[in-house]
């Protein structure tokens, strides 16, 4: 486009320039030059749009031929072709010696994991940064394979279970809260768009955000923007918290969900999960002890394996990561105190 704009201003300089000459010299009209450069500016548009066309053309034809690719590669994560579905899960989970690495690396993230969750368990996990939280709920969810005989739920491993089947049973909120350019009531209700509002408010209640909502000018008929622009990070992650309860599935992962929120919230949060998510199991990743300390058992990761599991007073004797984590954060209360 810009040398064609280059090339139109180049000849309307020249049509100028000789038209000039040709007016000077007596062999042109000033009139006919003017009708000669309104036939000329009426041709301009016509040129213009043949540009765009062609360089439209060449971009779509390149966009295509990308398109094409990605549709033709063939999906790592499917169904296998003997995969069961079921509808009863209860949310019993087992890690039976997990090695598990990511697709193009040969370092192993987790290594020889070995869990039993029980169903109905609420268990936290905790580790520092790169410990392989985030990936062990991840492979939970299939969203990478792994070797048949690794990991199962109710018994069943979880690679001969329907994606769908599978899916379905989890309910997750992911570190990066994801929320749609829609109003907070359709962004709760995301997995069931017939769900009757009065349902959505007891799941904006259990995650500690209807009081947040209702002071919005529209309520939950308020558009929250992209990825939930017009809220801040505690919100997003309260709607997303109330989203997940709102499926009411057997198993329920939230992955550091509660950063953002105050401890005020947060133990009105975890106080409502031991409430409505009692007898289902609920998985909780957390950077902070006292989020997960009055769990029934806690995970400890570091360096992809786990380091100890069991009750928090437990992992105060057996655990140097976990007793470590709770001595600086003690401290860090101490400091903060002070300083007030």
């Amino acid at each position: 486009m810009l040398i064609i704009e280059l090339l139109i201003e180049a000849i309307v300089i020249l049509i100028f320039a000789f038209g000039t000459y040709l007016v000077i010299n007596g062999r042109m009209k000033v009139g006919d030059l003017i009708k000669y450069v309104g036939y000329f500016d009426v041709l301009i548009w016509p040129m213009i749009a043949l540009g765009q066309v062609v360089s439209m053309r060449s971009r779509a034809k390149t966009s295509l031929k990308r398109i094409d690719a990605f549709l033709a590669q063939e999906e790592d994560v499917h169904d296998g072709p003997n995969a069961v579905s079921k509808d009863d899960i209860k949310g019993e989970i087992e890690f039976r010696n997990l090695t598990f690495h990511f697709p193009g690396s040969s370092v192993d993230s987790l290594k020889n994991i070995n869990l039993k969750i029980n169903d109905g368990e609420r268990i936290g996990i905790v580790g520092k940064i790169g410990s392989g939280k985030t990936t062990l709920v991840n492979i939970l969810l299939r969203i990478y394979n792994v070797e048949k005989g690794s990991v199962f739920i109710d018994g069943t491993d979880i690679m001969d279970l329907k994606l769908s089947s599978l899916r379905n049973s989890i309910a997750y909120v992911p570190q990066d809260n994801f929320l749609f350019s829609d109003s907070v009531l359709n962004n709760i209700r995301f997995s069931d768009t017939s769900v009757e509002e009065g349902l959505v408010v007891e799941a904006a209640k259990f995650a500690d955000v209807d009081d947040n909502i209702k002071d919005f000018k529209e309520g939950y008929r308020t558009i929250s923007g992209e990825r939930g622009v017009t809220l801040s990070g505690g919100q997003k992650q309260r709607i997303s918290i109330a989203r997940a309860y709102l499926k009411n599935s057997p198993i329920m992962i939230l992955d550091d969900s509660v950063s953002a929120v105050d401890v005020k919230t947060e133990e009105t949060i975890l106080k409502n999960i031991n409430k409505f998510r009692a007898g289902k199991t609920t998985i909780l990743i957390a950077s902070r002890v006292s989020t997960v300390m009055h769990m029934d058992r806690i995970i400890v990761l570091r360096d992809g394996c786990v380091e100890a599991f069991g009750t928090h007073e437990e992992l105060l004797k057996s655990s140097k990561t976990y007793s470590r984590m709770v001595y600086l954060q003690t401290l860090e209360k101490e400091i903060e105190g002070g300083n007030k």
